[in-house]
């Protein structure tokens, strides 16, 4: 977490630390849950699975669903938005890039057809 906020400091003058109260075992939650989806789609980029597969909707749902019960006020368009975001942003596209090649794009490309169906 520290490499974040170390480049939304440098980036956006903003200091994720400093602005909210952190609740771990809630953020643990976040972090598992969006562990096991990047987990999916990298296991579904692997393996050849187009970005409109079912399959694929059906991870993105739940990940929008759980976000959503968690507060967090997600559409599918913002979502998709927000993976563009991560394709612009050194700091997401090498975290994603580093979990595996492609899967920056990969969501993005699964993120908008969602959005889109």
């Amino acid at each position: 977490m520290r490499e974040q906020n170390e480049h939304l400091k440098q980036a956006y003058d903003f200091d994720l630390l400093e602005s909210v109260q952190i609740d771990s075992e809630a953020m643990n939650e976040m972090a598992s849950q969006a562990a096991v989806f990047m987990s999916e789609m990298g296991r579904a980029l692997k393996a050849g699975v187009k970005h409109t597969d079912e399959h694929v909707f059906d991870a993105i749902r739940s990940h929008l669903a759980f976000l959503n019960q968690q507060g967090h006020s997600l559409s599918a368009a913002d979502f998709a938005l927000q993976t563009r975001f991560f394709l612009e942003d050194d700091f997401h596209l090498r975290m994603l890039e580093g979990q595996q090649t492609g899967l920056a794009y990969y969501l993005a490309a699964a993120a908008d057809a969602y959005a889109s169906s």
